[in-house]
């Protein structure tokens, strides 16, 4: 995620359906990448990550799934695309560039978070797949320019950056599970918060606590950097 981008926010080029050129259109002029990357969200919102094939997604679009293939080349290609298509509307806002480091970095975290847990396939996949997609990018970048703003050491910048990454993925699939375990009935929601130790660990087992551990990386990320 952020930190597999360099410090000027380019992201390293590895083999994704983002880097591929698009194949002109041939024999199926009405099917297009973005009637199927629609179509793959749509199936992912209705029956979750677990039942994405390239079937699935063909039979959702009424065409034979080798029709799929002009545009995608794998099962993969489509989970890419229907992440980086839901962060589409976070990475149009971005915060400006004139705004304090600390409140675009929060910003901007907190649009990506929202983003990604608006759908709970979108944080199961984000934590197993490289975020390479222009909006993800895009997300990413304005977040590293924000800690770009501190100076200092390349290090002390990278363990921000992967403080930050570890926060939003990690959240975002808490936050998720914690939905899937509710909306499967009270007993395993309700036993993970029997087997907590304390009170205040019930409460961490029952709140993601976004902004607040969001907030505290950020005052930790300002007492390294003497801000």
């Amino acid at each position: 995620m952020l930190s597999d981008m360099d410090e000027t926010g380019s992201d390293r080029h590895v083999d994704s359906v983002f880097h591929r050129p698009q194949r002109r259109r041939r024999s199926q002029p009405a099917l297009s990448r973005e009637r199927i990357v629609t179509a793959t969200i749509a199936l992912l919102d209705r029956e979750g990550a677990s039942a994405l094939t390239m079937r699935k997604v063909a039979a959702e679009l009424g065409v034979h799934a080798t029709s799929l293939y002009w545009h995608v080349d794998r099962r993969e290609d489509l989970v890419d695309l229907a992440v980086d298509e839901i962060l589409a509307e976070a990475a149009s806002r971005l915060p400006s560039a004139d705004l304090p480091w600390d409140v675009a970095l929060k910003e901007t975290a907190q649009r990506f978070y929202s983003a990604l847990t608006a759908h709970t396939w979108a944080a199961e996949f984000a934590g197993s797949r490289p975020l390479v997609g222009p909006n993800a990018v895009a997300l990413s970048r304005r977040i590293i320019e924000a800690l770009a703003a501190l100076g200092g050491e390349e290090e002390k910048r990278a363990v921000a950056i992967r403080a930050v990454s570890n926060q939003l993925l990690g959240a975002a699939t808490s936050a998720v599970a914690m939905r899937v375990a509710r909306s499967g009935g009270a007993g395993e929601h309700e036993e993970a918060v029997a087997s907590a130790v304390s009170e205040a660990d019930a409460l961490a087992v029952e709140n993601t606590y976004f902004d607040q551990v969001l907030d505290l990386i950020v005052l930790g990320i300002k007492a390294r950097h003497g801000a």
